[in-house]
């Protein structure tokens, strides 16, 4: 038997099929496009396509678990949950039963994808922990051992790439690489490429060495996951020490096993 992880993010959603084993494994996971006008059955028959490509019949799912950042979606999601899989989804938000404690103000007010990385992040790494998110935001938080302590938020990078682009006559879109001609463009991609390139590398390096200088005593590591960790991995020697593009994932499988009192 299998259970079903949902990551709902603001450009995609992603699932995942793990067992409810104590390991880490994530035995398949998918992609799609997290559109608010996509009804409950289309999204369902879309989530039937992916396991059934995967060999996974229905009656295998035991049960789900799920993260939003889309409220207006989460019904929807839920909706689809229950009806196929006939049984009530567990949410994960800051009300729900976690192995992190939050030192937040306004607890109500932290993410749930931020809930369940760091949590993934605590459980697996341990210690000190600053984890990045290069998502549709560019979020990172803070973790003393089990305690999460607030962190930054800052725009995403394709959204900004996408914005400028947009809001501009004459500035056209680019993908997000290092400059092959260095930091002084010489055409107009060119320095657009440099700009976000040395820009964005810039303001993470940023954060997180103000985060070791204001707390000098701890020995911090840093963890990503998202999309573009990779390529800051590869391209920042230093910066990130760990890149998991699977850490929320994870996260919901360590929440879900905590919660049934396996953690």
């Amino acid at each position: 038997m299998y259970i079903l992880g949902v990551d709902i993010g603001n450009t995609n959603t992603v699932f995942g099929v793990f067992n409810a084993n104590d390991d880490l494994e994530i035995l398949h996971h998918w992609r799609t496009v997290t559109r608010r006008d996509r009804t409950s059955d289309e999204l369902g028959i879309y989530l039937l396509g992916f396991l059934e490509f995967a060999g996974i019949k229905l009656d295998q799912i035991q049960t789900s678990i799920y993260s939003s950042v889309v409220p207006s979606f989460s019904p929807i999601v839920e909706r689809m949950l229950q009806s196929y899989f006939n049984a009530e989804p567990v949410r994960v938000d800051h009300t729900g039963d976690l192995p992190l404690r939050l030192r937040y103000l306004q607890p109500h007010e932290i993410g749930a994808d931020r809930l369940v990385n760091a949590t993934a992040a605590m459980t697996i790494y341990g210690g000190d922990l600053i984890c990045v998110d290069l998502g549709t935001a560019t979020t990172i938080s803070v973790i003393h051992g089990d305690e999460f302590m607030g962190g930054s938020i800052a725009p995403g990078l394709k959204m900004s790439i996408e914005t400028l682009s947009n809001r501009t006559a004459r500035l056209p879109p680019i993908e997000f690489r290092r400059p092959p001609g260095g930091v002084i463009g010489r055409s107009t991609v060119e320095a657009l490429e440099s700009g976000f390139f040395y820009g964005w590398l810039g303001l993470l390096r940023e954060i997180i060495t103000t985060i070791r200088r204001e707390q000098p005593e701890r020995n911090y590591r840093v963890v990503a996951t998202g999309g573009l960790s990779n390529l800051f991995q590869s391209e920042a020697e230093g910066l990130l020490d760990e890149v998991d593009p699977l850490l929320t994932l994870k996260g919901l499988k360590i929440i879900y096993r905590y919660q049934q009192g396996q953690g």
